[in-house]
């Protein structure tokens, strides 16, 4: 990637590192950008301990009165209308030109609209992670661009399929998620002509799992693997664990708040050179190419044919879709993700 044009990004992030969020948008990029780019940055994570207050303070007046050359400031996602938030409208007020305002999710669904819409019209930009967001967002300002979420590249790579053919998901498992997959998936898995694994990564609560062993427990085929102790913040370990798939599932739900999703789960899948099963629905079709990294499945049956065609694939056929899974990832690396930014950058 030719030298960027930022120097320096001072970035407002609305929650702390459990968020998925704030480590894929925020946490993992700009200490890339620090590596690899020569982009330094400030991290806010807002919160009551004395080091957040003062590191807020400090990045806040700098902003204020002596902003660096060459600097934005990302404001991501905060949606309250609490004194973070009332500070960071009144920062907008003062220092507009250098503000972008980043939200990957459907916020303005689920929480009240008011701060969303005053930094939407008052900040300088706006940067969505899905074009649901970006098509919603044009109503309050008319610089909004889509910045796909980004994915961590450890180079960690799948070298084969597993002797035991494995299917994997990974995410928070609830709501329009946990429905599509008991919908279109669980079903079609039972109904598969030889015995398989199921990794889950994101069970939590103790009834969703064992509600999933009750579901498969007449099937001594399937092989439920569902790992309780993960570390979300260490990168390192869940793309170890993503290596131990031989196809990813990333299912979204035809309605609002899951179209404003920006397709994470095929992503992750892709980074590590695993191959895609998803619906034909943005965000998933801007990055899985049917029958290239993956196969798009609309219907149980489609996954179940789709399944059974990985499942009995040469080791030829499976290293090239494997193969053209992670070479996807340029559309989603970290460069290509300051490359949008910086050209948003040049047009403030």
């Amino acid at each position: 990637m030719p030298q960027t044009r930022i120097k320096y990004i001072y970035w407002f992030a609305y929650y702390n590192l459990d968020a998925p969020s704030v480590r894929y948008r925020a946490q993992f990029p700009l200490a890339y950008a620090e590596t690899h780019l020569d982009i330094q940055h400030c991290l806010v994570i807002p919160g009551y301990q004395l080091s957040r207050i003062f590191k807020f303070v400090r990045a806040y007046f700098s902003v204020l009165f002596f902003p660096k050359p060459d600097s934005i400031v990302v404001i991501q996602r905060v949606h309250s209308n609490f004194i973070y938030a009332s500070l960071l409208k009144l920062l907008v007020r003062f220092r507009k030109s250098r503000c972008i305002y980043d939200l990957d999710d459907a916020d303005y669904l689920e929480f009240k609209t008011k701060s969303i819409h005053d930094f939407a019209k008052n900040c300088a930009a706006i940067t969505g992670g899905s074009e649901e967001i970006v098509k919603y967002m044009k109503q309050f300002n008319n610089k909004v661009y889509h910045l796909t979420s980004p994915i961590v590249d450890l180079k960690l790579v799948k070298a084969q399929k597993n002797e035991v053919f494995t299917i994997g998901w990974i995410g928070g498992f609830g709501g329009g998620h946990k429905e599509s997959l008991y919908e279109l998936v669980f079903p079609v898995i039972k109904a598969l002509p030889f015995s398989c694994n199921l990794l889950i990564l994101g069970i939590t609560k103790d009834a969703d799992e064992v509600a999933l062993r009750k579901y498969f427990a007449d099937h001594s085929s399937i092989q439920l693997i569902l790992p309780r102790a993960i570390n979300w913040k260490n990168e390192q370990e869940i793309q170890e664990w993503i290596m131990n798939i031989d196809v990813g599932i990333a299912t979204l739900q035809n309605e609002p708040l899951q179209l404003a999703k920006s397709g994470i789960k095929a992503k992750q899948y892709m980074n590590n050179g695993v191959p895609v099963l998803c619906n034909d629905l943005l965000e998933n079709n801007r990055v899985v190419i049917d029958s290239h990294n993956g196969f798009y499945c609309n219907e149980p049956n489609e996954f179940k044919s789709r399944l059974i065609q990985l499942e009995e694939m040469s080791e030829a056929e499976y290293e090239l879709i494997s193969a053209n899974a992670r070479d996807s990832i340029k559309q989603f690396d970290h460069d290509y993700y300051f490359e949008v930014l910086d050209n948003l950058y040049v047009s403030l």
